[in-house]
């Protein structure tokens, strides 16, 4: 992940605050530098060499555009990722989607080092585009978080924010806790930059969690300072929490090594001093020197005048706790010295500014007030540059404008005369035209007509036999309508009253089924996502409790609509009976089996009423029909879980692990095989969840293709929600089948899940 460098920055100036005297000095860069030398010096030469060899080989186009860009990924200078990233590109085929995302990346990266932000932007969306293409979602999350950078230097909060999120989604999705950690961190550098310090401070926060749990102790470091500079920033500032973060972090810095402890050594004299001055006490003083002496080195690692400026002023402050102002006021003589033509309007602001306020401290007004009005020419002067270079880009503009308006002007002028006159010839010769064309009009006018007469004539006579068939034809259509719409009247009629019987049988199928103040009783924390293909449903489900031993049942019968339904009034009835006398599942299942084959009247020696009275000798097409079931009984007492299943089988889920006991493959019913049903216990623990459900789910094909949701992706999907709150997984559920589905008139069975935390 690239991570941009960020500055929270506190004005130069002096406040006083309940008599006790505080200077206020720019916050050090911190935390999110990635280099500890060079800017682009690249850290892996010996492996970019070796690289760059391979390619001199005889090798085919498609493995020398894999090296190139190994390169430009390998690569931290702009100049090499932009040579090598165009080279790869060029030997690549439109169907690489892999390394046209991959290499417009890095370009998006170069471009963004070198500020150039539209070719940057472009790039990454070629990234983005082709990522989508291939699916390769670890290069689109790096193209997301690249373009959030961009917006964020263009001061876009929303679209940086929107990006960041985009690539946060797709880490969490592929469980990358090291990126996770840095989209926190971007989003809290987002926010910090633009002084929203309580969402600032919420995202590192988050953040540091995530280094942690990936064990990335640099990015703690940096992210326990990056707090730390937050609760500086805030309006109630918690100088003592700050330094504490700061102290946690200067160990990792210092066993690492690198620039990044001489920033954390700055940023810790900063809130000693802060401390001292709020509480007056010396000890604190006396650690901000410590610290300021040993973040020195910081400017001549860095080279830039801001670092030691902060390096002066935390001095300077130091001097100035202790009173020690005619030092404090030589210091800052010595800095004006290091000024030269590099040095901005607004760095002399700030010195004149610092100036001022101890002066003002010490009482000489005069000298204070002297140093105000340099530090406000100053202040115009930064204001007024800005302003010229806008003025100058305006007038620039507004000649271009002009001359273009002149050009126009003249160009117009001469191509309306020219057109009057093509307007006046062309005029002429079309009124000529028009004379003759009126003239050979009349006369082919008047011979049609005559011609048209005649012709109506003996069109009259024709119209007059065809209206007589048509209004014989519309007596035979109306006789006709009227004879369908009786017909459709009655099929309305027929419909409605099975509508209403199917809708009754639906009530008394419901009534049967377990309640849900039942359910909640026996199971408190469960889920039921029950969902019929038609008004009544062929799976149910049944729940019970007897002592300590907690019975549920969810079962499929054989087809759906009124035959399901049925069947599952049967298989409700019986186990009303059956489970009250026994709550073993293996019983459960052989005794319903029994009851299911007697109740259908299934076996050959059976007396049934399909025997046809008038054809005594007749086959009699026996029912085979039955349901697959999963029975499992809990005793939380015990903490066993039992199970027995009818190909049904049963998901145990226990932390990170997944359970499928496996049913017997044989149906409640009629069949081939007649054994005894196999009985499982294991032991349970608490927070275990337990998933049984129907094959409607897993069976159901996807909108438009030939394919099936499977059993192997619900136990998946099972397994990446089973921590979630009960009622948001069933809603997780019924997303994901509706979207696989599309809509309901898709639904190829009835479903039925049920889901149980121990």
């Amino acid at each position: 992940m690239r991570k941009k460098n960020i500055k929270y920055s506190v004005l130069h100036s002096f406040t006083i605050i309940c008599a006790v005297t505080i200077f206020m000095v720019q916050v050090p860069e911190l935390a999110l530098a990635q280099t500890d030398s060079e800017e682009f010096v690249d850290t892996d030469q010996p492996k970019i060499d070796s690289l760059l060899n391979q390619t001199t080989l005889n090798l085919p186009d498609s493995l020398k555009a894999k090296y190139y860009c190994q390169i430009a990924e390998i690569s931290n200078n702009p100049e090499i990722i932009k040579k090598y990233a165009d080279l790869s590109l060029g030997l690549c085929k439109d169907t690489d989607y892999n390394l046209i995302a991959r290499n417009n990346d890095r370009l998006g990266y170069a471009y963004h080092l070198t500020g150039e932000n539209e070719e940057s932007i472009s790039a990454y969306q070629k990234s983005i585009d082709y990522s989508k293409k291939n699916n390769d979602l670890c290069v689109l999350a790096e193209a997301y978080t690249g373009i959030s950078s961009i917006y964020d230097d263009l001061n876009n909060l929303d679209s940086a924010v929107s990006y960041v999120n985009s690539a946060l989604v797709i880490f969490t999705r592929l469980k990358d806790t090291a990126s996770i950690a840095s989209c926190y961190n971007n989003l809290g550098r987002f926010h910090g930059n633009r002084g929203l310090i309580k969402n600032a401070v919420f995202y590192f926060s988050e953040g540091l969690k995530m280094d942690s749990l990936s064990g990335n102790r640099l990015g703690y470091a940096r992210n326990l300072c990056n707090l730390a500079q937050m609760m500086m920033c805030d309006s109630a500032p918690d100088f003592l929490t700050a330094k504490n973060n700061v102290v946690k972090a200067v160990p990792i810095f210092d066993s690492i090594g690198g620039h990044n402890r001489y920033i954390a050594y700055n940023l810790l004299a900063t809130i000693y001093i802060r401390l001292a001055q709020k509480t007056g006490e010396k000890k604190y003083a006396d650690s901000c020197l410590i610290y300021n002496k040993k973040s020195e080195p910081l400017y001549k690692i860095s080279g830039r005048a801001p670092d030691y400026y902060d390096y002066i002023y935390t001095y300077v402050e130091y001097l100035v706790f202790y009173k020690n102002y005619n030092k404090a006021i030589e210091t800052m003589r010595g800095l004006e010295s290091t000024f030269n033509d590099e040095t901005t309007p607004v760095d002399y602001r700030n010195y004149h500014n610092n100036l001022r306020e101890i002066y003002f401290i010490m009482g000489d007004y005069k000298n204070a007030y002297e140093h105000l009005k340099k530090a406000d020419e100053y202040d115009k002067v930064s204001l007024n540059d800005s302003t010229m270079e806008v003025l100058s880009d305006a007038k620039a503009q507004q000649a271009v404008m002009i001359e273009k308006l002149e050009h126009e002007k003249t160009e117009a002028v001469l191509t309306a005369e020219k057109s009057r006159m093509r307007v006046i010839i062309t005029s002429l010769w079309v009124g000529l035209a028009l004379v003759l064309i009126v003239i050979g009009l009349v006369v082919r006018v008047l011979v049609i007509k005559k011609r048209a007469n005649a012709e109506l004539l003996e069109k009259n006579a024709i119209l007059i036999e065809q209206k007589e068939e048509i209004q014989a034809q519309r007596d035979e259509i109306a006789v006709q309508r009227d004879h369908i719409e009786e017909q459709r009247d009655t099929i309305k009629a027929q419909s409605d009253e099975i509508q209403a019987s199917i809708n009754y049988a639906r009530r008394i199928q419901r009534s049967l089924l377990t309640p849900a103040s039942t359910i909640d009783s026996i199971f408190p924390d469960h889920f039921l996502l029950y969902k019929p293909r038609n008004i009544v449903s062929g799976d149910y489900y049944w729940i019970g409790q007897f002592g300590d031993n907690k019975v549920c049942i969810v079962a499929d019968c054989t087809g759906h609509g009124v035959p399901g339904g049925f069947m599952s009034v049967l298989g409700m009835t019986n186990l009303n009976y059956i489970v009250g006398q026994t709550v073993s599942p293996e019983e459960i299942l052989n005794r319903l089996r029994d009851a299911i084959i007697m109740n259908l009247r299934q076996r050959e020696d059976d007396p049934t009423a399909l025997q046809d009275d008038d054809e005594p000798d007749s086959v009699i097409a026996r029912s085979t029909d039955g349901m697959d079931a999963a029975v499992y009984v809990v005793n939380e007492r015990q903490m066993t879980l039992t199970f027995a299943g009818a190909n049904n089988p049963l998901v145990l889920i226990r932390g990170s692990e997944i359970q499928l006991l496996k049913a017997d493959r044989m149906p409640v019913g009629i069949y081939a095989r007649l054994t005894p049903f196999a009985c499982t216990t294991v032991e349970l623990r608490k927070g275990d969840c337990i998933y049984t459900y129907s094959d409607g789910y897993q069976d159901q094909f996807g909108e438009g293709t030939d394919k099936k949701f499977m059993g192997s992706r619900l136990r998946n999907l099972l397994l990446e929600i089973h921590n979630r709150p009960m009622a948001e997984q069933k809603e997780i559920l019924n997303r994901e089948y509706e979207q696989w589905r599309g809509p309901a008139s898709n639904q190829t069975d009835d479903v039925v899940i049920m889901g149980v935390r121990i």
